[in-house]
């Protein structure tokens, strides 16, 4: 257990290494979109190396590709595409996840997730036991928290209900309070109380859940 958590801390600090592309295959898939089109050799040369380079530079700009890979005619009628197939070219390649066989799974699945206009998650897999601790790990504005939102609030698909799963998120946000006094006088702070406290607390108060959520269940 202790190997495969290991492992899954390397990939996600990005031991993936993202595939390089060489002018020699981004002008075999030139030709490939160009199809029969009138082309000269030594053009189609030029625009696949500027398509090799933006794509080692991980530059998927499409603005930029018109601009400045392909804005020669007949290139600019498939730069787009072009641009579209290096992108998939320089990824790495899909590992095979070992498969945990053991346990009650409570979810599997992948799915995909956005914040407004921005992709945050495209085709992720997931998969959940029960009575498992999982922990989540990502850098600022990768959409941890925008995650943990639409599980709560039923947005993603394939996911247990709020009738078969209860789905509780604490904000980190939350301000301060006084919740009561010690024998001393002196305040007790919300922000002092242990993690238990604090789901029972969203459940009860900010969810209003009926029965009341104590500290045995």
């Amino acid at each position: 257990m202790a190997d495969k958590a290991y492992k899954t801390l390397q990939k996600a600090a990005g031991e993936s290494v993202l595939q390089r592309v060489s002018a020699e295959d981004a002008l075999k898939h030139l030709k490939e979109l160009l199809g029969d089109k009138t082309f000269d050799e030594t053009e189609a040369a030029h625009v696949a190396a500027l398509a090799a380079c933006a794509t080692n530079m991980r530059s998927f700009d499409a603005a930029d590709w018109k601009a400045d890979v392909g804005y020669l005619a007949p290139f600019d009628s498939v730069t787009e595409a072009l641009r579209a197939r290096m992108e998939v070219a320089s990824k790495p390649k899909e590992e095979i996840e070992e498969e945990d066989t053991e346990g009650v799974d409570l979810y599997k699945g992948a799915f995909s997730l956005a914040y407004g206009t921005l992709t945050l998650l495209r085709d992720a897999k997931m998969h959940l036991k029960r009575e498992r601790f999982y922990g989540l790990l990502g850098p600022n504005q990768c959409g941890k928290t925008t995650l943990m939102r639409a599980i709560v609030h039923e947005q993603l698909e394939g996911f247990p209900k709020r009738d078969e799963l209860k789905s509780i998120f604490v904000e980190h946000e939350i301000e301060e309070e006084e919740i009561g006094v010690q024998d001393d006088g002196f305040p007790i702070l919300s922000v002092d109380k242990p993690g238990w406290w604090w789901v029972q607390h969203t459940c009860n108060e900010a969810y209003k859940m009926e029965p009341k959520v104590t500290e045995e269940a």
